[in-house]
């Protein structure tokens, strides 16, 4: 009883409400031998159906994940530095302990928890920066670096690169760093979906990197068993969104020449 009312709210949120008013308007053109009109409506019902209610959105991110399985931290080299890319927080005067974790938070956790494990000499932190409402610019790399040290949760010195446009200039700023500081060795950390364009990205600046994947987004990655039949929701269409960023991102950075 209470999974049928569960559903029942579920088609009340907008995937599951535009699900339902594509079927009906899908058998009322069927009934009405509107087959013209049938074909558009069709054609978004079907669209809909396979990226909100159906796995396949879970299936294509877990085909980008398994080429990244989870590393053992604990036989992981000691690298010259940590580099953890950004879309993990942001600066939020609105939140009590004053910063937004975001769904990639992990990617912050797993650098720390390589600083604290003696994993690497001095902790990077990508990330982008935007304009506040009170016209200050902030950024994420910076809220990150000081609320790690606000907390006190590694002893090893912690370097923000400020804003960052995306991930190649997250490379390229860590690859004139590891130049000049003559490091041989970098632990990269990013989620398991996008490690594949970023070892890319870093390999071809020139950064010697040793990938620590993590933030495993599908079902199948984090040990759970699919549902092959689903209400359609927003959640398969924000896993959908990842695999299709990835995949044109890969394809956009190796026609500029970044890959």
């Amino acid at each position: 009883m209470t999974s049928f009312l569960k559903s029942c709210v579920d088609f009340m949120e907008p995937p599951g409400l535009i699900w339902l008013a594509l079927s009906i308007m899908c058998v009322l053109h069927i009934r009405r031998r509107r087959w013209r009109s049938l074909w558009l409506t069709g054609s978004a019902w079907l669209l809909l159906t396979v990226t909100a209610a159906l796995p396949v959105s879970q299936l294509l991110v877990a085909s980008l994940e398994k080429e990244w399985p989870p590393v053992d931290l604990a036989s992981l080299p000691e690298c010259d530095a940590i580099m953890v890319l950004g879309g993990t927080v942001e600066p939020s005067v609105k939140e009590p302990a004053g910063i937004h974790f975001f769904g990639g938070s992990d990617r912050l956790f797993t650098a720390v928890t390589l600083a604290r494990m003696g994993k690497g000499k001095k902790l990077i932190i990508g990330g982008g920066a935007f304009k506040t409402t009170d016209g200050r610019f902030v950024s994420e790399g910076d809220s990150a670096r000081d609320w790690i040290r606000s907390w006190q949760l590694t002893s090893i010195p912690i370097q923000s690169l400020g804003g960052c446009l995306d991930t190649h200039d997250e490379a390229v700023k860590v690859a004139a760093l590891a130049r000049e500081n003559d490091w041989k060795r970098i632990a990269l950390v990013t989620s398991a979906y996008h490690m594949r364009r970023t070892q890319a990205v870093f390999a071809k600046a020139g950064v010697p990197v040793v990938p620590v994947p993590c933030n495993y987004e599908s079902a199948l990655m984090r040990g759970r068993s699919l549902k092959w039949i689903n209400v359609p929701n927003a959640s398969h269409l924000t896993l959908f969104e990842t695999w299709m960023h990835e995949v044109i991102g890969w394809w956009v950075y190796k026609l500029r020449g970044w890959i």
